[in-house]
């Protein structure tokens, strides 16, 4: 059996084999009829059982059913900081109070004087259904991201009818996002050193910290001036939606302030700057990615070649190739990430590994520019490989910061899920869209203890 027939060890099956050989092989299995096959892969043991097949073997729907249902990248991998149930309580109570102000609001506007569209947004549910969800929700973390999802549906429709009552002041919105960026550079700022006990434990909760703070500055981003530095025009839909976008940057800066607390709280008394190796390997990475092609020579070079579009697999396999692994960011960095150098090092790293990932997966993809087909068990088996490798992965560095980095790759890897579901072309356009996601994936995880392994060892020579 070869390593991408073979389930993995997870399983509770071994691989060993390295033959990539589909031929069918002379034995009892080989000998099932049609019918044997399809009866073991219907019920609840079919993704053990496929362990007893070459996918080829099987017909495409099938095959195709059970790459879908193949297991995903596990989310404990996958790291996140931990929510108390404090904190997300404290946040659906915010959301219940500001859905309460804008029903009452909403209560002293007689909605036949108003236009249609503002009526459209008053007549709703303030929080689109969020509130509800943010009390159903059993962990701590669903409830927060409901209840911070809520706030800005919550909070467009007090602006709303704060414009309908006439109440509408662009400057009190102005002076609360000034505030509100002050508040985010404050929270970098105080994040600065990067001081950590244990690299690989420590440097996931400043990430966690500065990936809110750049959500936030986004959000309050509305100065009330245009580009030519006069006050601005400005409609019920823009008030609206700054109000809305300004109570969730609140929130992510009262979470972000929750992270920042925990990170702390792991911090012993010989804990360690670790600024100048977050510097120095961003730097490194940068150096790397200049070795690569940038994107629009990319481009360029795709679309010059004869008769290279999405009519053919391998057509298909090179753009979306070109769109997964050469992004347009890697080398910018907005005014919305100013002072964030944990972030800057994930977002760098994971532009990196998506580069060294390309070679690899047009490689282990093995299409040609002839081909007219591409068969369901390759895909399949290019799922159990990226899913072999980033367990391999996890198993060697498993620790929060490396959690972080490969959360691209593994997103990457469920969204292949997706190409195989949703795509509206030819089957062969969906099996080889979604083998080009998990053998991407596979490549930034074969990859990952190159970019991670420099920061969180210990070994400061």
């Amino acid at each position: 059996m070869s390593p991408d027939d073979a389930p993995p060890a997870d399983d509770g099956f071994d691989s060993s084999s390295d033959s990539p050989s589909d031929a069918p092989r002379p034995d009892d299995r080989s000998s099932l009829s049609r019918r044997q096959l399809l009866g073991l892969v219907g019920g609840a043991g079919a993704v053990g059982g496929i362990g007893w097949f070459r996918p080829t073997w099987l017909p495409d729907p099938i095959t195709d059913w059970l790459t879908t249902v193949y297991p995903d990248p596990s989310s404990n991998y996958v790291w996140q900081p931990p929510v108390s149930d404090a904190h997300a309580d404290a946040a659906v109570q915010r959301l219940e109070e500001t859905v309460e102000q804008a029903t009452e609001l909403r209560s002293r506007i007689d909605l036949d004087s108003v236009g249609e569209e503002m009526r459209f947004h008053l007549r709703g549910s303030p929080a689109g259904g969020h509130l509800e969800s943010a009390k159903d929700w059993g962990s701590a973390r669903d409830r927060l991201r409901s209840a911070t999802s809520g706030l800005q549906y919550a909070g467009e429709t007090v602006g709303y009818a704060t414009v309908a009552l006439g109440d509408d002041d662009p400057e009190f919105l102005v002076e609360r996002g000034r505030e509100l960026d002050r508040a985010a550079d404050d929270l970098a700022s105080s994040l600065s050193e990067y001081r950590v006990s244990d690299p690989g434990r420590d440097l996931a909760f400043p990430y966690a910290v500065e990936r809110l703070l750049s959500f936030a500055r986004i959000e309050i981003s509305w100065d009330g001036v245009d580009d030519g530095g006069e006050s601005m025009d400005y409609s019920a839909h823009d008030f609206a939606g700054e109000w809305g976008s300004q109570l969730q940057a609140q929130q992510r800066l009262r979470t972000a302030r929750h992270h920042r607390e925990q990170y702390r709280a792991n911090l012993g008394d010989d804990a360690t700057p670790y600024r100048d190796r977050l510097t120095d390997a961003i730097e490194s990475f940068r150096a790397q990615l200049d070795e690569y092609p940038r994107r629009s020579e990319v481009r360029t070079t795709i679309e010059e070649e004869r008769d290279l579009d999405q009519s053919t697999p391998y057509g298909a396999a090179r753009w979306e190739l070109f769109t997964l692994c050469f992004d347009n960011d890697a080398r910018y960095v907005g005014d919305y990430e100013r002072g964030l150098t944990a972030k800057q090092f994930v977002d760098t790293a994971r532009a990196l590994l998506a580069r060294q990932a390309h070679d690899f997966a047009l490689d282990a993809l093995d299409v040609e520019p002839g081909d007219t087909d591409y068969d369901s068990g390759r895909s399949f088996r290019a799922k159990r490989r990226a899913m072999r490798d980033f367990r391999a992965t996890r198993d060697e560095y498993d620790s929060n910061f490396a959690g972080v980095v490969a959360n691209e790759a593994a997103s990457i890897i469920r969204a292949g899920d997706v190409s195989l579901e949703m795509g509206d072309g030819p089957a062969w356009k969906e099996r080889v869209e979604s083998a080009v996601y998990y053998l991407v994936g596979a490549g930034m995880m074969r990859e990952l203890g190159n970019v991670v392994e420099p920061v969180v060892s210990l070994d400061t020579n």
